[in-house]
């Protein structure tokens, strides 16, 4: 499958998942179940499987600012 997003796009699936993967560390990290350690664990890795993939292939094609999510304004 192949999805076609602009930069604007793509900015903003990165970011969402950086934002998914902080989420689920918390929920790891702030649990002493192992079963949702476990399941959180398992998607997290998967998560990052992606987010590795897209990133590597974004900045190759918009450039490194690509993972820049700075709100700073001047």
């Amino acid at each position: 499958m192949k999805v076609d997003l602009n930069s604007w796009e793509t900015r903003i699936v990165l970011e969402a998942l950086r934002s998914l993967d902080r989420e689920w560390t918390a929920k790891i990290e702030g649990s002493d179940d192992e079963d949702i350690q476990s399941e959180y664990g398992n998607d997290r890795g998967q998560l990052l499987i992606v987010q590795d993939r897209l990133e590597a292939q974004a900045v190759e094609q918009f450039g490194p600012n690509i993972k820049d999510f700075s709100r700073t304004f001047v």
